[in-house]
């Protein structure tokens, strides 16, 4: 650890995940700190941040992310124009044992699967709340990444009761729903509770009314597979994939018409159904 006072935060910390980030207290402002609680993440307490280096180190996945005021040599990449910007705001270039995530305008990330710290530049709109879908976004890349080995694949989405509706990236707005395979838990905005054997994945149909339609399994792994949170420049993962299979095995897919969905406004922390 340097001289610097950093912030620690820990994904979820009542799931016990080893799963941080960190940055420096004088380079942000709360509004980090304000959207980073929203996603559930919790600051770490003094008497906890010894414990950061230990677990990251002792934890086969355990990971953390420094996030750092982008230099300017970082930030003419962030901003550039490249080929890769014809498919979208992010991308991802495979480097020799590592790789290079970009959001165009936001963030740079350095990363590799088996490396314990990963580094991420950004620009000083990153943390905004003006930007906040933004933000989730990439912070929402990171958990997928980080979170796959632990049997946790996410979705773009938001949490109703029995299930979750699973949406477009942009219609989602950044947030996103997680599902822990292993130990049957949904993660989200909202806390975290317990998947049920009822389960439900609702993929909204504007042309469908009073009525709901099942999918089937093979329809239910496409949708799955093209709403998934995770992203790679060679597609998913081994293990994302045996995680798609096993959640269109053992949830039930339902078109669901899109009239007939209310969403939830204006959530807070403290109106959340929060169990951290």
């Amino acid at each position: 650890m340097s001289d610097k006072t950093w912030i620690y935060f820990q994904y979820h910390t009542a799931t016990k995940y080893p799963i941080f980030l960190r940055f420096e207290a004088s380079e942000f402002n709360h509004e980090i700190t304000d959207l980073l609680t929203s996603m559930k993440f919790s600051q770490m307490g003094e008497k906890e941040l010894d414990d950061v280096e230990k677990v990251v180190k002792s934890e086969e996945f355990g990971r953390l992310l420094t996030i750092k005021p982008a230099s300017h040599g970082v930030l003419r990449q962030i901003d550039s124009m490249t080929e890769s910007d014809r498919y979208g705001r992010e991308s991802i270039i495979p480097k020799d044992g590592y790789r290079v995530y970009r959001h165009k305008g936001f963030a740079l990330m350095v990363y590799a699967m088996t490396a314990k710290e990963w580094e991420i530049g950004v620009s000083p709109t990153f943390g905004k709340e003006d930007h906040k879908t933004e933000f989730f976004t990439i912070i929402n890349r990171f958990l997928s990444w980080t979170l796959a080995p632990f049997g946790v694949v996410g979705f773009w989405g938001v949490p109703v009761e029995d299930g979750v509706v699973v949406l477009k990236q942009g219609e989602a707005q950044g947030e996103a729903v997680f599902l822990d395979i292993r130990d049957r838990k949904v993660l989200s905005f909202d806390g975290f509770e317990s998947m049920n054997f009822r389960f439900k994945i609702l993929r909204l149909d504007k042309s469908l009314k009073n009525r709901n339609i099942r999918m089937g399994n093979e329809e239910l792994l496409s949708f799955l597979s093209v709403h998934s949170t995770f992203f790679d420049c060679y597609g998913h993962s081994t293990i994302v994939r045996q995680l798609l299979q096993t959640i269109s095995r053992i949830t039930d897919g339902v078109i669901y018409p899109y009239d007939s969905y209310k969403p939830r406004t204006n959530v807070t922390p403290e109106l959340a159904n929060n169990h951290d």
